[in-house]
């Protein structure tokens, strides 16, 4: 009877300092082989452990540019794009479409092939650094030393990697797959870093890359792109978070006069000579030049302010580069 005794108060104590005491044991009681936790994914040194759960509604884009409608349907009005390997959080599902709100904030419907909910390639966590794309168009390939291209991706992609060898980094992918990548024409920054904010002549420079490029209502890469989308990817490129609707890019940085612009300041173009609305949006280039996404030229072109359509239709001047 005493034996049993000592033997139940050994095991009770046991059993306590299993659940309180050592957190290795507590994990073996946590999680056994096979079964998932909420730490599924290890850390790395960007930052936490995060929880498969956070990106139950989210998912990435599969492919280089996919249209963003107004409404699921292709007839409707497009309202910006999305980019390979970008997060999107999932709002609703309906049919063959997928209601989503981008990285800029819009909000729209994108065809559901396009998507993929397996987050891995976006967790920022696993992974020491985050590469940006910079140069206009840029391939991926199956590998370093290998010709053969994996993706196309333009100016604005990013991805994930644990850091650069052999002249470029290997990179992950949507769909559990992985690439390589250049170095050039790439920014490499911390996997949860921020991209560094320039100077106006580097917007400039960015935005000049793409003169030529085909206009397209919603347009954001150099496959097509419209006024506010060529303000807004070269300004993220530069560090600087603009909106993706003109009628919002009118408030960002402070307001400058017309005899006080610069190049690189945003000057805002009305409809009509009226002036009642804000509907179209260039960079300053100096010398009375400015470069825009022209869409009765088709392309991202370069006029003179001079020029009587335009002068009559100015609003308004705004610095977002000191």
């Amino acid at each position: 009877m005493k034996k049993k005794t000592i033997l139940c108060a050994v095991l009770i104590i046991l059993f306590q300092f299993l659940l309180s005491g050592c957190g290795e044991a507590r994990t073996l009681f946590k999680r056994l082989p096979g079964e998932k936790t909420q730490q599924a994914f290890k850390t790395g040194p960007g930052g936490s452990a995060k929880s498969e759960a956070q990106y139950n509604n989210m998912a990435v884009v599969i492919d280089t540019v996919v249209d963003v409608f107004e409404e699921a349907d292709t007839k409707s009005r497009r309202i910006s794009q999305a980019l390979y390997n970008q997060p999107l959080q999932i709002i609703e599902e309906k049919d063959y479409w997928t209601k989503v709100k981008l990285v800029d904030g819009c909000t729209g419907w994108i065809k559901s092939k396009y998507l993929d909910r397996d987050c891995t390639s976006i967790m920022a966590s696993n992974y020491n650094f985050r590469i940006i794309v910079t140069a206009k168009t840029k391939n991926i390939r199956w590998g370093a030393g290998n010709n053969v291209v994996a993706k196309d991706v333009v100016m604005g992609s990013e991805f994930y990697t644990q850091g650069k060898r052999d002249g470029g980094y290997e990179v992950a992918l949507p769909q559990g797959q992985k690439g390589w990548i250049d170095v050039s024409g790439t920014i490499e920054l911390e996997a949860a870093g921020q991209i560094p904010k320039t100077a106006a002549l580097d917007f400039i420079t960015t935005a000049d890359k793409f003169r030529g490029v085909t206009y397209q209502l919603g347009g954001i890469s150099s496959w097509g792109v419209d006024a506010s989308g060529l303000t807004y990817i070269c300004a993220k490129i530069n560090g600087l978070n603009l909106p993706r609707e003109v009628s919002a890019q009118c408030e960002a940085g402070r307001e400058v006069k017309l005899e006080e612009a610069a190049a690189g300041d945003l000057i805002f173009f009305s409809t009509n000579e009226d002036q009642k609305d804000i509907s179209h949006v260039g960079i300053l280039l100096g010398d009375e030049k400015f470069l825009h996404a022209n869409k009765s030229k088709g392309m991202v072109a370069v006029n003179m302010l001079s020029e009587s359509y335009y002068q009559k239709r100015i609003v308004g001047i705004r610095r977002i580069f000191e």
